[in-house]
């Protein structure tokens, strides 16, 4: 949502995301409407070449079209060879003070990248703002790089954390614990700002360290920018592909490939349907005279290739078009197959089912009636049980 301050002088804080072919339409009418636009981070803005030409453009502490030098740095600082945090901030003063400074007679874009918005420019803009009277702030969203990083991806979050990996706040300790969390509790990981200064990896190794001894068979999407990314499970991490912008998404245990998708199984709900096998084994299921572990005397023994149990040879979930456990439609069949699902023929999780199903099922109706209820079983039967 766009907060406004009222007053007389108009500066509008503008991100542009992960890429400005995907600004939105409130963005770039305030591009337009501006008289003056201050290029935060001499981002490449040659796609609205037809729409800016006309107008003041600030790059690099430097009016393109008068040289004008940005006030606030000390002599002897240089940004380019800067790495100390204060002369950053130095800087974001001066371009922040600039801008209000141009705002007194114009309508200014504050262009920054998503980057630079996500470490707080919006924060230091009202802070700052707040020492002046009559200034308007309008504060435009853009497609956040979690947002970005998720359509390139393909569906790879539900629930799931953010974390900063070099943030200068945060300890290592309570990264750490951060990163512990999220995995523990089978959040997604979004992960930002991967490399510290001059390329630093002492946070992602920790990442790396702490994520090899939760999980390291958990899958990861890396996301680069013009919709660049790579897939593979965390083990196998291609440390080459990882740069300063770099997105990482590490997926939770419900996280898996479907095709070249990376995908978190969530809300995809088809209406379960029934044979007559179905029907009559769970009319004997609930007469406790189905099968309980190996039913050798099957004539399809052995059905699939890790076979544990035959406790459900008919599935209490069908369909649940969920492909993390081996399910897969039958292309243009409108057909689920489970011939690649052996999960529910493993001990465990048919212990898990049988224990969940004494609570739901109750007749053989159920399976349709309760088909919601049966999904939220399956899930928890999951997260119990995979590894």
């Amino acid at each position: 949502m766009t907060k406004v301050l009222k007053g007389d002088m108009m500066i509008n804080l503008i991100s542009v995301g992960s890429d400005i072919g995907n600004i939105t339409i409130n963005v770039f009418n305030a591009i337009i409407e501006s008289d003056i636009i201050v290029n935060y981070d001499n981002l490449d803005l040659s796609v609205l070449d037809t729409y800016i030409k006309d107008k003041e453009i600030i790059v690099n502490a430097l009016d393109e079209s008068n040289n004008e030098v940005i006030i606030g740095l000390d002599e002897s600082e240089s940004i380019e060879d800067s790495s100390d945090v204060y002369s950053k901030l130095e800087e974001s003063y001066s371009k922040i003070e600039l801008a209000i400074s141009k705002a007194s007679q114009n309508n200014v874009a504050l262009i920054c990248s998503n980057k630079r918005n996500i470490y707080g420019i919006a924060n230091l803009l009202i802070q700052i703002s707040s020492k002046y009277d009559d200034l308007d702030l309008k504060i435009y969203p853009a497609v956040s790089p979690i947002d970005y990083s998720s359509a390139v991806l393909g569906a790879p979050f539900n629930d799931f954390v953010s974390i900063d990996l070099n943030n200068p706040l945060v300890s290592e300790k309570e990264l750490k614990n951060k990163i512990k969390f999220a995995l523990k509790n089978d959040f997604v990981l979004f992960i930002h700002n991967p490399l510290g200064e001059d390329d630093d990896k002492a946070n992602f190794n920790l990442l790396k360290e702490t994520v090899n001894d939760f999980n390291d068979e958990l899958l990861l999407g890396i996301v680069n920018e013009s919709y660049s990314y790579e897939i593979s499970c965390f083990k196998d991490i291609n440390e080459e592909s990882i740069k300063e912008d770099s997105a990482l998404i590490i997926g939770n245990r419900l996280t898996y490939k479907l095709e070249d998708y990376m995908v978190t199984s969530s809300e995809y709900i088809v209406k379960p349907k029934f044979i007559s096998q179905n029907i009559d084994f769970f009319e004997r299921y609930l007469k406790d005279e189905t099968p309980k572990g190996l039913d050798y005397d099957c004539e399809y023994l052995p059905c699939h290739k890790a076979l544990e149990a035959c406790d459900f040879c008919y599935c209490p979930f069908y369909p649940c078009a969920d492909g993390l456990t081996g399910g897969e439609w039958i292309k243009n069949k409108d057909v689920w197959s489970c011939q690649h699902c052996d999960w529910i023929h493993l001990e465990e999780p048919c212990q898990a089912v049988r224990k969940g199903l004494e609570d739901i099922l109750e007749d053989k109706n159920d399976l349709k009636a309760k088909h919601m209820e049966l999904l939220k079983l399956r899930r928890e039967c999951l997260l119990k049980t995979l590894k």
